[in-house]
């Protein structure tokens, strides 16, 4: 017996060795991609009860062969958590977050692979191949030699009760390091957000606003919401390349806000914010209305016009408040390519424009300038190739995704251009807004691409809200002499919907007229982020 003891302790030792595989890797890479040692600390240390959870999990079963199987698999389990860790903080320095996980669950798949193509660079591929692959293939030969003969109960005991310790530190201590814990909270509140969503927006009428009905003169108004754009990128706001050729040449037409901020840099908790009544305070809000509820109840027809994918691994936010509208067109189906061009938009809305309708607001979401750029514009606006952009991070990859990203945004700027002067024909009373829901860092104050709130650097958060009116918009309203002053106002977008309301003229009980950046009533209030840090303060404190 206890020669059979010690021969057991030997080849439990082995198990723990080999469990320890990943660990170790982890261990190593951790050290040159985690940029803090704190952060580097609680993830080795996180990581430690993980793989000590699942080996106490596999000693609790007699049989040797289901021992080596579960071993196997919690090894490939382990090593492939250590590969997205280490992935995910070589390619933005930030351990993965549930906000990350929530982009993730709003993906399809043409995003997915977007996503991809900017992930994985050689670093990622190597490390993947072999940590993910090579890894589990060396520990799947070592365990034909480890065998821990008979069923010993005492080490079941103690596995049971080391396993009862391990869980309830992982869920004290080291909940956000462990990534099955965070994806599987991350799912399920994103899911409860979904289901509340649909229930609170899908209809075309809301029963928690009391609109009064405007009157019947004819209108005809559009908003059009951009996509993964900075105004660091953009001629308009002082960009030193041409990325805005046709709007710089009616920016006298223009009113051209230049501090406006997104609420998030994610696109679903960010729209979240701009197209209803939620903001920082009452995120994901219960009993909540969309701007397309209000614009329904005061008599317009809606029309909502979408060059992205009505769902994803469920309907988007965007496509949920969509489908209120009185039409809908989902550009972006199902079959379509990865390469997509607003300008499959424009005759559509011109479709809507001959409507008979007298009252009209139209919203149209764009696909913009998101990720893969080169795929968001035609050939002909290929226009930055050769010439270097002007950034400190000069190597060949953050030129060649400049230059794309730079094609892309003047290739927006031809389809902005293009709706005004569509509803300019029109010669009726109008406005057109726009504005996108949230920027991207394109190597402009670190060597980074993307957005992740982490980071949260001022291209992210900082984006263009430009607003275009009518002659007969500017003789009827005569507020809009005063218009001009108000475009240095510091606004956040979370706000959006008291603006929209205000030039709309859609009256309610809950219209707010000190959030309008339009209202003469506005009160310039902190412009709050991520876990209510105030933007301004942040900003300056970088300055400084």
């Amino acid at each position: 017996m206890g020669k059979s003891l010690l021969t057991n302790i030997k080849s439990l030792f082995r198990l723990a060795l080999v469990f320890s595989i990943p660990f170790f890797v982890l261990v190593i890479l951790g050290f040159f991609k985690i940029p803090d040692t704190f952060g580097y600390l609680k993830e080795v240390i996180g990581f430690v009860f993980s793989t000590a959870l699942f080996f106490c999990v596999t000693i609790l079963f007699s049989k040797a062969k289901i021992r080596q199987v579960l071993s196997l698999i919690f090894v490939v389990i382990l090593s492939i958590l250590v590969f997205i860790k280490i992935s995910f903080y070589h390619n933005y320095n930030v351990k993965l977050s549930a906000s990350a996980l929530f982009v993730i669950f709003e993906t399809d798949t043409t995003e997915s692979v977007d996503f991809l193509s900017n992930y994985f660079d050689g670093f990622v591929t190597v490390s993947g191949a072999f940590i993910v692959f090579v890894l589990p293939l060396f520990v799947y030969f070592i365990l034909k030699y480890i065998t821990i003969t008979g069923q010993i109960k005492f080490l079941k005991l103690i596995a049971l009760i080391f396993f009862i310790i391990f869980s309830f530190i992982i869920h004290k201590r080291f909940n956000s390091q462990n990534l099955i814990i965070t994806s599987f909270k991350s799912y399920t509140e994103y899911s409860s957000l979904i289901k509340d969503l649909k229930i609170d927006l899908a209809k075309p009428i809301s029963s928690f606003v009391a609109v009064e009905k405007s009157d019947d003169n004819p209108e005809t108004h559009i908003v059009i919401i951009g996509e993964s754009t900075s105004n660091w990128h953009m001629q308009l706001y002082g960009y030193d390349r041409p990325t805005n050729p046709k709007l710089t040449k009616i920016k006298d037409q223009l009113i051209i806000f230049d501090s406006v901020i997104s609420p998030n840099v994610h696109t679903i908790v960010s729209l979240d914010k701009i197209l209803t009544f939620s903001d920082i305070n009452s995120p994901n809000k219960k009993n909540n209305t969309s701007i397309v509820q209000l614009a329904n109840a005061a008599g317009y027809d809606t029309y909502w016009i979408s060059n992205q994918r009505p769902v994803g691994m469920h309907e988007r936010i965007s496509s949920i408040v969509g489908n209120a509208a009185t039409e809908k067109y989902f550009i972006a189906t199902d079959n379509y390519d990865d390469v997509i061009y607003d300008e499959t938009l424009l005759p559509v809305l011109d479709t809507v424009l001959k409507k008979k309708t007298e009252k009209k607001i139209i919203f149209i979401h764009l696909i913009g300038t998101h990720g893969r750029f080169d795929r968001r514009y035609p050939e002909k606006f290929n226009y930055f190739q050769t010439n270097k952009p002007n950034t400190k991070f000069n190597h060949k990859k953050a030129l060649k995704l400049i230059n794309d990203y730079d094609n892309a945004v003047r290739y927006n700027d031809y389809i902005v251009k293009e709706v005004i002067d569509r509803v300019k024909s029109q010669q009726t009373y109008s406005f057109v807004l726009y504005f996108s829901d949230h920027g991207d860092e394109l190597y402009d104050t670190m060597d980074l691409v993307g957005h992740n709130e982490y980071w949260a650097t001022r291209p992210m958060y900082e984006i263009p809200f430009i607003a275009w009116f009518s002659d007969a918009y500017k003789q009827s309203n005569i507020s809009f002499e005063t218009f001009l002053s108000y475009k240095n106002r510091a606004y956040n977008l979370e706000d959006f919907i008291y603006s929209f309301s205000d030039l709309a003229q859609i009256r309610f009980k809950e219209l707010d007229s000190t959030k309008s950046i339009f209202s003469k009533a506005f009160i310039r209030k902190p412009r709050l982020i991520k876990d209510g840090e105030d933007y301004d303060k942040r900003v300056k404190l970088k300055e400084n």
